[in-house]
């Protein structure tokens, strides 16, 4: 497990609070219908493939072979899994993305994860990880069925941020194949569910003895 992370926000009082010991986690759904180059990502929630020239299809009964110009989706239930969303890097690029003013450096990743499990109920299902970017073009994996990695990849155009996340559920939405699957040929983004846009606050006791404070105007 990497030994450092990193936090960024946009106002200090945010990053106070967070060394105070309140995360702010959100639906995944949330980031899915935000509508920003940098958060807003239609694909949150959702694993795509969709090779070049489109899905390969073979027709056992006419044994014939022919493409379809869709993609092959499994999304999974986005307003049940909630996610805490951190870098690997500290980057004056993603400070910038993000209209940060400071950034937590996050020193003991293992405590921090004992610290939220022991904040959520014991029925909770509960995983950190970082960030897996994949190309639309890359098949054979079993992402589909795993809603865990779905909710800790994200397309590769979105690498940049180095991602790591803290996902948990109070459902069994992390389940084996708890997914929806589809063929799909998108044209439109899909419309917002601003009733999927959950918030849970968790407090975990103060992150004082394993963060540091970075301000970026001294960076």
């Amino acid at each position: 497990m990497r030994r450092t992370l990193y936090k960024y926000f946009s106002e200090q009082k945010h990053a106070e609070e967070f060394l105070d010991g309140q995360m702010l986690f959100r639906s995944l759904a949330y980031f899915r219908d935000y509508e920003d180059a940098v958060r807003g990502d239609e694909y949150e929630g959702t694993s795509k493939f969709q090779p070049d020239g489109g899905l390969l299809v073979h027709n056992r009964t006419q044994r014939t072979t022919f493409t379809l110009p869709m993609a092959f989706e499994s999304s999974v239930k986005a307003h049940e899994i909630f996610v805490y969303c951190v870098s690997r890097s500290l980057s004056a690029d993603i400070a910038r993305a993000f209209n940060a003013v400071a950034c937590v450096e996050i020193t003991k990743i293992k405590t921090l994860c004992a610290r939220i499990q022991a904040a959520l109920p014991s029925t909770a299902s509960f995983k950190a990880q970082r960030v897996d970017y994949y190309p639309q073009t890359q098949g054979s994996n079993p992402r589909w069925a795993l809603p865990d990695n779905i909710a800790t990849s994200k397309l590769d155009r979105w690498a940049s941020q180095d991602e790591y996340r803290f996902i948990f559920s109070l459902t069994d939405a992390l389940g084996f194949e708890k997914v929806e699957l589809r063929l799909i040929d998108r044209k439109n983004r899909p419309a917002p569910k601003p009733e999927d846009h959950i918030l849970h606050v968790l407090t975990i006791g103060s992150l004082r003895d394993i963060s540091i404070l970075h301000d970026f105007k001294t960076l």
